[in-house]
């Protein structure tokens, strides 16, 4: 009978009469639970479906997201189509889907709104990238979304990036304390980047961290006052979110390290680098410090940055140590004519967790 009922929706011409068709047919195919369809059904229901999808009024593609939003008898691309509607009607398949694809949901948190992101926050099968995507181009409140989602995994650079935000914002780094408390893989990646010294842990938390007190330290900023900023161990915090954003809204290395530029945190740029070369930081801080241009180039050349990256490595430097920026355009240029050289650099298998 459901096939019959396809074949006859194939035949219809006419917009309103397929709307009517389709949300019977929606009906009937979403109660039959007694029968699960076939991989041939669920195909031939979701392609149809698709081919005269711009054609459907508005209730029916209501009533196909409220009966078949949150379950697997649609496929992924008619999943993914109705993730494009407006948030009223695509809500239920961006948070709840079984069916929506890894693509998809890439998409939304590129390009998605606040409202469809917070959605995307929400499940239970996130991978890192969308994550991290996440954490670099949405706002502070799908941030704590994925703070609380205990299924949401967290690379080390979107550690980072939650460092940068916990630098001036007391409520990123609540969340953070909150988190390591729920999740013994975040507070391990925690652990890991407090060993290595980062300057971009605060002091509140990586005091919290070393006496194994994160419940103190998260309910001491829950408990203050509401509205203004605040301080801890010296350090200001602001109660609102601040106009920090990872650069170009993504987290790779040079991202962050232009960030850091950005903040003027030389030291944490340093840090960074450190990691990224297996170098000892103060060899890295001297060698950045010294006027030695060829072998600043070269120890830059080895993290792989872009030269824009680069260059913005060279005027934060210059503001650093107060040098002239004359140079600048020609140490650029040299930098590019060695990128372009084949070279290779080896990075021990315990550094990749930053350095990637």
């Amino acid at each position: 009978m459901l096939r019959d009922q396809l074949e006859q929706l194939a035949r219809i011409k006419e917009p309103e009469a397929r709307s009517k068709l389709i949300r019977t047919l929606v009906g009937e195919y979403a109660r039959s639970e007694d029968h699960d369809p076939s991989e041939m059904e669920r195909e031939l229901f979701s392609r149809i479906v698709l081919s005269v999808f711009d054609q459907l009024d508005r209730a029916a593609r209501y009533e196909l997201v409220v009966r078949l939003a949150k379950t697997d008898r649609i496929i992924s691309d008619l999943a993914d189509r109705l993730a494009q509607e407006d948030y009223d009607l695509s809500e239920p398949v961006i948070e709840s889907s079984p069916m929506i694809s890894q693509d998809a949901l890439i998409r939304i948190a590129k390009n998605g709104g606040n409202d469809k992101r917070l959605s995307v926050a929400r499940r239970a099968d996130l991978s890192e990238e969308i994550t991290d995507t996440m954490i670099a181009r949405a706002s502070r409140d799908v941030v704590h979304a994925l703070l609380d989602n205990l299924e949401a995994p967290f690379s080390v650079k979107g550690t980072l990036a939650l460092l940068i935000f916990a630098n001036t914002e007391a409520a990123v780094l609540a969340g953070i304390a909150r988190r390591a408390m729920a999740d013994e893989e975040f507070l391990e990646t925690q652990m890991y980047v407090l060993e290595t010294n980062c300057p971009l842990i605060p002091a509140p938390l990586k005091k919290a961290l070393e006496a194994g007190d994160l419940e103190r330290l998260a309910k001491s900023i829950d408990q203050m006052q509401r509205d203004g900023d605040i301080e801890l161990d010296g350090v200001h915090y602001s109660r609102h979110e601040a106009s920090i954003q990872i650069a170009n809204g993504e987290l790779s290395f040079d991202a962050i390290l232009r960030t850091l530029f950005e903040q003027e945190r030389i030291d944490a740029a340093i840090w960074l680098i450190s990691r990224k070369i297996n170098l000892a930081d103060e060899v890295v801080s001297d060698t950045l410090k010294s006027d030695a241009d060829g072998a600043i180039m070269r120890l830059m050349l080895q993290t792989g940055i872009h030269e824009k990256t680069y260059r913005d490595f060279l005027k934060a430097r210059c503001e650093w140590l107060d040098r002239s920026t004359r140079s600048i355009p020609e140490l650029v240029m040299r930098y590019k004519a060695e990128l372009k050289k084949p070279r290779r650099t080896a990075v021990p298998a315990e550094q990749q967790k930053i350095a990637n």
